[in-house]
């Protein structure tokens, strides 16, 4: 009878553990880590690649050095003191709080700080559009090659400068639109925009191509509304809301130092002809094409291929599905091809909106069914919890790692960073040390003639000379950026009598050698692989 009863306990004790067993949940799934490895990925190489690549923009020297003055001084410039052809003129700092918070970096960390922070920036920007993707019920090794042709994309634009911000910026505006498209949050939650957009009009201007986000979608789902087409918008109550919020979010525009000063800046860039002929990035993409830039073809292979896919996707939907939201990437298809700066705007939206549309596809939907695993969507249009803090943990740990390594190097010259590195055959590290020399002995604000890329390594580097040129567009008037772009020899002429500059620095390649070699009055200091350094001789 006791053999019995244990025999019955040990019957029911087992079932109990099999229950147990079975309904036990893992703590988490690889797919749940799917973010952070995308993060440790994209860290990783964009800081093998980008420890000289990074710093090829001259921005990244005079966003630094403005911050700086902003902080020593606790002012905001109204006037220029960096050049002597514009010295004194109007000029705002129309990117300050980027500015600021990269001139606080350096002062911890130098450039290598600028470096961990950049690539930061990128790596969480890929980790957020894994997270979109992984939420979704995308594939994950399909969003892996999607997340490499938009790294690809944006490789090309990928400098130390605020307009970092704004590519990581517009992927969470993109993205929360899409959430209230799709009715997973509600129109009212848009009041958090109002500091997003403050915060980010102070960054970087293209808080502008956000704002006009903004607005498209906003008169889209108003049209939607009245037309009966698929939208958000509950009542005439919500349609109130949306635009009250719209309306607040563009009054932003106004809530900085200089006011209304800041956006007719803006403006007057983007009208600017002389830029897109100056500046390479403000080309477009045939413009790129004509002129032979390799690289461009890694960028406009990328943008095909997301294109490709995005238009694919967008057609296998029904109509009844489809939602205001996925058509914006191809607005930014359109400005990339006009402007190819526009690209990594293009390439992150277009991410997005193909994750939104994945699991409404027909074909995909049709291959799923055939057991094509690459298209079987995992629990679409389930909600999720939010993401446990142990997704965090690696890319924090690596952000802070890294910055706690490169404390110290605020100390170190500019070419003898622990891992930033200034590329010799870019810059003109090589006469550096002949231009401090020159700086040391002559007046502070002595002028030097340069080429416009030198112009920020001048600023950044050698503070008591006055540069000719740099890439502030905004600062110099239409007519002489023509001038610069188109110089006769009577141009350098007149600039040589009105100015007096005794000290020019050129690339190798620059237009204006032949003034130069043709002067006997012109010495060559030094030549390098990047730059050749002149000196008048003293009449």
């Amino acid at each position: 009878m006791r053999k019995k009863m244990n025999v019955s306990r040990c019957r029911v004790f087992q079932k109990f553990i099999d229950r147990q067993v079975l309904t036990i949940k893992p703590r988490f799934k690889i797919s749940d880590l799917y973010g952070s490895c995308i993060f440790v990925g994209v860290w990783v190489l964009v800081f093998w690649f980008g420890r000289d690549r990074l710093f090829r923009d001259p921005g990244t020297f005079f966003h630094t050095i403005i911050g700086d003055t902003i902080l020593k001084t606790a002012k905001f410039p109204h006037a220029d003191c960096f050049t002597f052809t514009r010295y004194g003129s109007d000029w705002i700092v129309n990117q300050w709080l980027g500015e600021c918070v990269f001139a606080f970096v350096h002062r911890i960390a130098g450039l290598d700080g600028l470096l961990v922070l950049a690539v930061s920036l990128v790596s969480i920007l890929y980790a957020y559009l894994a997270f979109k993707i992984e939420r979704s019920g995308m594939n994950l090794m399909l969003g892996v090659v999607l997340l490499s042709f938009s790294l690809a994309a944006v490789s090309h634009h990928l400098h130390v400068r605020p307009h970092l911000f704004t590519i990581l910026f517009m992927a969470v505006l993109y993205s929360k639109l899409c959430d209230i498209d799709m009715q997973r949050t509600r129109e009212t939650s848009l009041v958090w925009l109002i500091p997003f957009f403050v915060v980010w009009v102070n960054i970087h201007s293209g808080a502008l191509g956000g704002l006009c986000t903004l607005l498209i979608v906003s008169t889209g789902w108003t049209l939607g509304r009245l037309l009966g087409l698929p939208n958000p918008l509950q009542s005439a109550k919500s349609v109130f809301i949306l635009w009250g919020l719209t309306a607040l979010c563009l009054l932003t525009v106004f809530i900085n130092p200089y006011f209304q000063e800041l956006p007719v800046t803006w403006f007057r860039v983007m009208r600017s002809s002389a830029i897109s002929e100056l500046i390479v990035e403000h080309a477009s993409l045939l413009t790129h094409i004509r002129h032979g830039d390799p690289k461009i073809y890694l960028t406009m292979a990328a943008i095909f291929c997301l294109a490709a896919f995005y238009f694919a996707l967008l057609i296998g939907t029904e109509w009844r599905d489809r939602r205001v939201t996925w058509y914006i990437p191809l607005i930014w298809l359109i400005l990339s091809l006009s402007r190819i700066r526009h690209a990594p705007l293009f390439s992150v939206v277009a991410l997005l909106a193909m994750a939104e549309m994945f699991p409404y596809c027909g074909w995909v939907k049709a291959l799923g069914k055939r057991g094509c695993v690459t298209f079987q969507p995992r629990g679409q249009n389930q909600a999720r919890p939010i993401p446990p803090g142990y997704k965090y943990t690696i890319p924090v740990l690596i952000m802070a790692l890294s910055f706690f390594a490169c404390v110290g190097s605020n100390q170190l010259p500019s070419g003898a960073q622990k891992w930033a590195r200034l590329d010799a055959t870019y810059w003109p590290v090589e006469v550096l040390p002949e231009l401090k020399l020159m700086e040391k002995a002559s007046p502070r604000g002595t002028p030097i003639f340069n080429d416009m890329l030198f112009g920020g390594f001048l600023i950044y580097h050698t503070p008591g000379f006055r540069v000719f040129i740099d890439d502030r567009c905004d600062l110099y008037m239409e007519n002489f950026l023509l001038r610069y772009v188109k110089a006769e020899k009577s141009d350098f002429e007149a600039w040589t009598k009105q100015y007096r500059f005794n000290i020019a620095l050129l690339e190798t390649n620059s237009n204006y050698q032949k003034y130069f070699e043709a002067d006997p009055d012109w010495l060559i200091v030094k030549k390098c692989r990047s730059a050749v350094l002149y000196r008048k001789t003293l009449e």
